[in-house]
């Protein structure tokens, strides 16, 4: 974990003075916070990995909101995710269990673990840490992001041996391909699983943008368990002017944004968007840029010395808050990840998202379903990697997309949710 208190010193218990304006012994200091704390609401939150920001993000802004919902309460991620951390809560403690990586690539998807272990002790490990610190920890609830078994089944022994935990799975919409979903995800098995194992299944989409139940076959039974809250998005200032004073942009200079969330093998897509940004750079001031923690080393110098030709230009592992950079930004590039899209319609950006998962389709129909409610324009990745963007990039920064959708779409997911939480443990 981080965020460790210091050690309090060493001395025999007799001779220790009483602590400092608080007029009572060490002892009776220790056995009162022993009782305060057993009073506080304690809340895990478990994301397995993932190969981008987005599991990560998610939690943290759940996190975040748990900790405002409920003032005091004890808040701790459990997750294999190596990257990102930087974005948890202050207040929000992590048990990090080893990581494994994650690669989208034309062959399919590969993952392995960062440890030279064997996949069948290197699952034991994960499993085991997750098992003993929640069985430690007993928390009042456990929200469970996207995979209600854990990854590879690394939470079955956690799930079914905590009966006093409230148990809630957390799904952030479109979860993949009808066929492929109803396979994996929706089978009988697992359908039984989470309804003998869990209270709800949070649903963090506006449901009249999504619903599940028009994607997947979803026994009824089960749909019962739906709460769709909204979007999960971060803190949003209100304004352009607001953004660019807290993040001390020129008030008044025309600034590009681009992120690809985590960032992991974006260097074929960020040289096309490059190439193009000095084409036209005479119809912007500035341009920042955001790499992703994720993006390969050897992959981010190079594109770091392309990005230096440019004075004005700004390239950076992470911007934070993005939020904050999107709603500042006249133009924003993204990809079709949950995070960024949930942002793009928190903030009304003017924005080009580009759905770029090689072997998935989630991020390519929930895009697309967004797109076509004119919520902003879509680019895909056929075209970002093979043809001129010059032409789409000046039409992006000339005519602001409109936004002309007709319906209030929700974005306060992470407080819905947290309020749901307070009801079923309190």
């Amino acid at each position: 974990m981080h965020n460790q208190e210091a050690n309090s010193g060493n001395g025999s218990a007799e001779g220790r003075s009483l602590l400092p304006g608080c007029g009572v012994s060490p002892q009776i200091f220790s056995y009162s916070s022993q009782l305060q704390a057993a009073s506080l609401r304690r809340i895990g939150l478990y994301w397995h990995n993932g190969r981008s920001l987005g599991h990560t993000v998610r939690c943290a802004t759940l996190g975040q909101a748990l900790l405002d919902h409920l003032p005091g309460s004890i808040v701790v991620g459990i997750t294999g995710a190596s990257k990102g951390f930087e974005l948890l809560p202050q207040e929000m403690d992590l048990v990090k269990i080893p990581s494994y990586l994650t690669y989208d690539e034309t062959g399919g998807v590969r993952t392995t673990p960062v440890l030279s272990l064997a996949k069948e002790q290197f699952q034991r490990i994960r499993e085991n840490m997750i098992s003993t610190f929640i069985n430690d920890f007993q928390p009042h609830a456990l929200v469970v992001d996207f995979h209600p078994e854990g990854k590879n089944g690394e939470l079955i022994p956690t799930v079914v041996n905590s009966p006093n935990t409230q148990k809630v799975l957390g799904l952030r919409g479109i979860l993949g391909n009808p066929t492929e979903t109803n396979r994996e995800f929706f089978n009988p098995r697992l359908v039984n699983f989470i309804q003998d194992h869990f209270s709800a299944i949070h649903v963090y989409v506006d449901e009249q943008i999504i619903r599940l139940e028009e994607y997947y076959t979803i026994p009824a039974s089960l749909s019962a368990m739906f709460k769709y809250t909204g979007y999960v998005t971060r803190l949003i200032p209100s304004t352009m002017a607001e953004a660019r004073a807290l993040l001390q942009l020129d008030a008044d200079a025309r600034i590009i944004v681009v992120s690809f969330g985590g960032g992991q093998g974006t260097e074929p897509i960020w040289q096309s968007i490059l190439r193009s940004l000095t084409t036209i750079q005479k119809h912007f001031d500035y341009a920042y840029l955001s790499a992703g923690p994720y993006l390969e080393a050897d992959a981010y110098e190079r594109l770091r010395t392309e990005v230096s030709r440019h004075p004005n230009w700004t390239w950076t592992r992470l911007l934070n808050p993005l939020p904050a950079w999107i709603k500042a930004s006249n133009f924003f590039i993204g990809s079709g990840g949950y995070n960024s899209l949930a942002e793009v319609i928190a903030t009304g950006a003017n924005a080009l998202i580009i759905p770029r998962q090689l072997n998935e389709r989630e991020q390519e129909l929930h895009a697309t379903k967004l797109s076509n409610l004119n919520v902003f324009r879509i680019a895909y990745l056929e075209t970002i990697l093979s043809k001129n963007l010059n032409s789409l990039l000046e039409m992006c920064l000339k005519e602001p997309y409109p936004h002309d959708y007709k319906i209030k779409i929700a974005t306060n997911g992470a407080q819905y949710s947290a309020h749901l939480i307070e009801e079923l443990i309190m």
